[in-house]
């Protein structure tokens, strides 16, 4: 291990930010352990992966388990939270972990954000992140240092594409500038963030690609304009309905993870008041000013890749 090798907890190292921030960090230098809750038929091979590139793994079935998890974070210097969320997970397990990591004497907890600045929010724009913030509080109230991630969106789900929807689905205001970012990126400068010095105490916001939902839509079609793509658009006054009406314990999002009302808010945040980002916020650093000579792959880079726009289809 080189000098400034920091050790590194994961907690959901399987996971679409976990899997590739673990690796990024082991390929920078630093111990890694991942921790998962049970090793499955589905999250195998990353286990593998991830023991090859030189991971220590650790598993904790029940994440709530405080005295458990204090013995897998001691010796630690950083817990890195990238589990996947929502509303009933974040108020179950975040507490838990914040707690055991501040007893096994974690010096830097990075918490389950890598989404929406919900720092810059006001309590009141989506139940989710009422909860994130709540989170941030106690972190900050337990005395560790800490380093707040906000990526902007993953081009997988901010992106048109039809391998995860059936037709490309638009939102709201159409004119609302995004951040949005490949995982890869997210992952790099996230691995980067979580030891620099710099970042003790802050809020990361990473601002590598700002675009909207008509420019991605045009960069589509141009890329494939003999296709005839399906298109749906959820009006601002549907996004406004979904939020106070829609069922607050139903998922019918393909591969969602959050219930219908939850989603409705998190598009309300986005979509209609356009706060995904806020890389002026007082207490956030931008990456592009943090590490200004990352190049970050662009939207066109992928919208014009078969495989990502269509997959197997």
């Amino acid at each position: 291990m080189p000098e400034d090798s920091v050790r590194i907890a994961v907690v959901g190292a399987t996971g679409q930010v976990g899997f590739p921030l673990a690796q990024s960090l082991t390929n920078a230098g630093h111990d890694v352990t991942a921790i998962s809750r049970i090793r499955t038929a589905q999250n195998g091979r990353k286990l593998d992966l991830l023991t090859d590139a030189g991971v220590s793994l650790a598993f904790c079935e029940d994440y709530t388990d405080t005295d458990a998890m204090i013995e897998i974070f001691q010796g630690h210097d950083t817990v890195v939270v990238a589990t996947r969320m929502n509303t009933a997970i974040a108020g179950e397990v975040g507490g838990h972990i914040i707690d055991a990591a501040a007893a096994a004497g974690v010096t830097r907890f990075v918490p389950d954000e890598f989404g929406t600045h919900t720092l810059a929010l006001e309590y009141g724009c989506g139940t989710l992140f009422d909860v994130k913030k709540k989170t941030q509080e106690r972190v900050i109230a337990s005395g560790m240092n800490y380093t707040l991630m906000f990526t902007g969106g993953f081009f997988d789900y901010f992106l048109p594409n039809l391998r995860l929807f059936d037709r490309i689905t638009t939102f709201g205001d159409l004119s609302i500038q995004f951040a949005t970012h490949d995982i890869s990126d997210i992952a790099e400068i996230s691995a980067r963030s979580v030891v620099d010095s710099r970042t003790v105490n802050k809020a990361v916001q990473i601002h590598g690609n700002v675009v909207t939902q008509t420019e991605v839509v045009e960069i589509l079609r141009d890329c494939w304009p003999d296709y005839g793509f399906e298109y749906e658009h959820v009006t601002t006054e549907d996004i406004i309905y979904q939020k106070e009406h829609a069922d607050p314990k139903l998922v019918s999002a393909k591969g969602g993870a959050e219930p219908d009302r939850e989603r409705a808010g998190i598009n309300y945040t986005i979509w209609v008041l356009g706060r995904l980002s806020a890389p002026n916020h007082e207490n956030t650093l931008n990456a592009s000013h943090l590490f200004p000579d990352y190049v970050y792959k662009k939207p066109e880079d992928v919208l014009c890749d078969r495989n990502f726009v269509f997959g197997d289809k």
